[in-house]
């Protein structure tokens, strides 16, 4: 799909993904890059020597020709990301972040970034991790993030485990490293992505754990944390939708930890907001990390008010729409069964897991109260008890119901696509009967 190696570990040659070389190209412009080693084609033809500059120059060189070693591999970043950087970068991070730094403190261990700073990186990964700083503005501070976060849950998942607290630390520097190899229209913030162009951007997992499993410095341990970062123990993550003990805890661990830092960074009240997932939609990890999450932030310091909560009567349109949704649910449910019952093994996975989700969501919303017949006289007797902790939730659990119906739209046109045409129109069909268009 995006030129990605297919294997690391045996003697198949390897072909140069164009958009990861792209952004070498793109890191050359501002330092040296350079080949580590000797780089030489399949057929032993010698492209580079060790010690040539990889430019623009030798672009076309390099994508005429399947390797012998992969380019990752033979590269070297010179003034790259080093380790010590990464101290006052957390220090930075903890310091912004009250619930980061709540959760990342431990009495028993270095504290996170002291940690950070002394991980040892080899030449593949530092230059790996260099040329992905440098591909999005920020994404050095998410990855910093997601490591510390990583950290501390695997000291109070795994305690004593050591080298598997810095494995999933350094996990959580290169969790998406795949976004490298996917072509960059995707990748932009904002653009909006149908089903076709997510599949593309949902295959950064895979790509790296392709791209690390045999990568020195890295391994197979790493890869397949990163693989799963993605994923949930209901089964309703991505890529591969694995679930109960097919998702190890390493790759939980790492999975709560992207979790918790995109809450950290896009919400004003992220622990609410992390409160409210867990208890509408139980499952997606297990108890005792939820547990190990609550404990840790219930450590730290109060959250801070949100000043001036959004009025609550914005809330009753949104409230409306998750209703109608889910009514056209009910109202579709003798469609289901009936593709249900004669659908081949694959559709019915999907339209089961599909299932399972919706009926997830709907008790949610029961149990919240809000499908009462007439939600503008409960907003308004929810208003007049003008408890802004109060507002706050409701407004979380509204927009966290309308992320799961859209997440839940997004995963299975993507299963779907993975299917046969007429089977995959089933399910296209079923998304239309919720959103009222069939």
């Amino acid at each position: 799909m995006h030129n990605a190696r297919v294997t690391r570990d045996d003697d198949s040659p390897e072909e140069v993904n164009p958009h990861y070389l792209d952004h070498v190209i793109h890191v050359s412009e501002s330092r040296a890059v350079e080949a580590s080693e000797d780089i030489v084609s399949q057929n032993g033809i010698k492209l580079l020597a060790k010690g040539a500059l990889i430019n623009a120059k030798v672009r076309d060189r390099l994508l005429m020709h399947k390797l012998q070693k992969p380019l990752e591999d033979c590269i070297q970043v010179t003034e790259g990301v080093m380790p010590e950087s990464f101290g006052p970068l957390g220090e930075a991070l903890l310091e912004q972040h009250p619930l980061l730094k709540a959760i990342c403190a431990h009495d028993l261990y270095p504290s996170a970034p002291i940690t950070l700073a002394t991980l040892k990186l080899s030449v593949p990964v530092q230059s790996l991790l260099t040329v992905y700083a440098e591909h999005q503005g920020d994404r050095l501070k998410h990855t910093a993030g997601v490591a510390m976060l990583a950290l501390a849950l695997a000291r109070r998942m795994l305690p004593g485990e050591t080298e598997q607290h810095r494995m999933l630390a350094l996990a959580g520097l290169l969790h998406d490293v795949g976004e490298l190899y996917i072509d960059p229209q995707y990748m932009r913030p904002g653009t909006p992505l149908g089903p076709r162009e997510w599949r593309h951007v949902a295959s950064h997992p895979v790509v790296g754990e392709r791209v690390l499993r045999g990568m020195r410095g890295a391994g197979r341990d790493i890869a397949n944390a990163v693989l799963h970062h993605h994923e949930r123990l209901d089964g309703f993550g991505y890529p591969r939708g694995v679930q109960g003990a097919a998702l190890p805890m390493t790759g939980q661990i790492l999975a709560a930890a992207e979790w918790l830092m995109a809450l950290i960074e896009t919400s004003m009240t992220p622990m609410t907001r992390a409160s409210v997932a867990t208890r509408l939609i139980p499952g997606e990890f297990s108890r005792e990390l939820t547990e190990a999450i609550a404990t840790a932030a219930a450590a730290g310091p109060a959250p801070i008010a949100v000043p001036d909560p959004m009025p609550l009567e914005s809330a009753i349109p949104r409230v409306i729409g998750i209703a109608s949704a889910l009514e056209r649910f009910q109202q579709s449910r003798p469609w289901i069964d009936e593709r249900l019952a004669a659908a081949k093994p694959a559709l019915r996975a999907v339209l089961e897991a599909g299932l399972q989700r919706l009926l997830r969501i709907q008790t949610a919303f029961s149990s919240t109260g809000l499908d009462a017949h007439d939600p503008d006289a409960l907003v308004a007797e929810l208003a007049d008890q003008r408890d802004p902790t109060l507002q706050v939730e409701l407004m979380t659990v509204v927009g966290e119901l309308e992320w799961r119906l859209r997440e839940l739209e997004r995963e299975s046109l993507l299963r779907a696509g993975l299917l046969p045409p007429a089977e995959s129109a089933v399910m296209r069909e079923l998304i239309a009967r919720l959103k009222g268009e069939a």
